[in-house]
């Protein structure tokens, strides 16, 4: 596997829980060197390449295909810190779900973004998501926190600005069009973008150092060694946890996780995931009502987990149930989320709204369309809720 960071102290964070490091070429010709090392726990051995990229997006992705060709690797991640621009806190790990780069875009008289969007690879994302459920990749840390640190999966915005106040333009530019974005960094996008172009299972692992304005204070109080600390003790407890198989044939996949065959597991695994779920939902209610602009790329990122929502939901509803009550709202959540899958893609298709008249009518109808069937969604959702309540354990 392939580990990428920007800096170097993220570097000497994540080679901590290597062993055997050596310099490597991919041949005598080559002007490309790496450093390879192992990494053993019980029931994993990993090979990993380790290359420093230096920073911005451009960079980060050229570096990042070269390093991809050369090695071939079965998955790649970026490990390394962020600013936090809302809901979270130095040492907090940001597993982003969703990458923003926010410096594209037309330049007229005004800036117009058109933005590109990333995602990461469903099956590492997944894998993430379990491992953040509690705080077990704590262990992996090389001392204990001060606090214990939140992990979040959530989107992130990428552009080649070192940003160290609130007070900037661009923090305001991305606060208005990106608001759902909780950290900003500066290479993500040009790594996903390599991955992607690859066709190479990739993930991005964050933890904040500074909140931007206190930047300069906080990197000498060594936050940035901490966040770094973080970072890459979650990264090696993920992959720690037994990763399913992965290979370029998967990445990118969208397909829902196998479901086990007894007969209570498609509704015991759809219980498990509901928080998730109904976190997404909720978020995305949010987004389509406060944001000014939509694009297509959001709204087939959330048209996709909908997909694997949906079906986990057809899973549950095919299996044997006792409960006639919670038969009916497992189908009312069924039908309501078909609704919202309807209404992401005529949201889709409408987004970015023209200059015509007609256009913006169209635009407006399927954001109003589309946040009427996610507060229906919530509601079934809150209602299964109940009936999940009163099972018996």
């Amino acid at each position: 596997m392939l580990i990428v960071t920007p800096l170097s102290l993220e570097m000497r964070a994540v080679q901590r829980y290597a062993r055997s490091l050596q310099r490597w070429s991919p041949s005598t010709a080559s002007t490309n060197d790496y450093e390879v090392g192992e990494f053993k726990t019980s029931g994993t051995h990993w090979e990993i390449v380790f290359k420093e990229s230096g920073q911005r997006n451009t960079v980060c992705s050229v570096v990042t295909q070269q390093a991809l060709t050369d090695t071939q690797p079965e998955l790649a991640m970026l490990v390394g810190i962020a600013g936090g621009l809302r809901d979270v806190v130095p040492g907090d790990v940001v597993i982003p779900e969703l990458i923003y780069d926010y410096a594209s875009g037309k330049a007229g008289e005004q800036f117009q973004p058109r933005p590109r969007t990333f995602a990461l690879d469903p099956i590492l994302l997944e894998q993430a998501r379990r491992l953040a459920r509690d705080t077990t990749w704590q262990q992996w840390l090389p001392a204990p926190p001060e606090r214990n640190p939140s992990v979040m999966c959530k989107p992130l915005a990428a552009g080649d600005i070192l940003m160290h106040s609130r007070r900037a333009s661009v923090y305001r530019f991305i606060r208005t069009h990106y608001d759902d974005a909780v950290a900003v960094a500066m290479e993500d996008a040009g790594f996903m973008e390599a991955a992607h172009y690859n066709r190479t299972p990739a993930i991005v692992v964050r933890a904040i150092s500074d909140l931007l304005d206190d930047k300069p204070e906080r990197d000498a109080q060594g936050y940035q060694e901490q966040a770094a600390n973080h970072a890459s003790a979650f990264a090696f407890a993920l992959l720690a946890s037994g990763l399913p198989p992965l290979g370029k044939a998967c990445a990118n996949s969208s397909a829902p996780r196998p479901v086990p065959a007894s007969d209570r597991a498609g509704l015991a695994l759809l219980q498990e995931d509901l928080p998730h779920y109904e976190e997404k939902l909720k978020a995305a209610s949010s987004l389509f009502s406060t944001a000014k602009t939509i694009y297509p790329d959001q709204c087939r990122h959330y048209k996709e987990w909908l997909d694997r929502f949906a079906t986990a939901v057809r899973q549950a509803l095919g299996r044997p149930l006792d409960d006639y009550a919670l038969f009916l709202r497992l189908a009312n959540l069924e039908e309501a989320l078909q609704q919202l899958q309807q209404a992401a893609e005529r949201l889709r298709q409408c987004c970015p709204p023209g200059e015509s008249s007609q256009e913006q009518r169209a635009y407006q109808q399927a954001l109003q369309q589309i946040c009427q069937a996610l507060q229906k969604a919530l509601t079934c959702l809150e209602h299964l809720h109940e009936s999940l309540d009163r099972r018996p354990p």
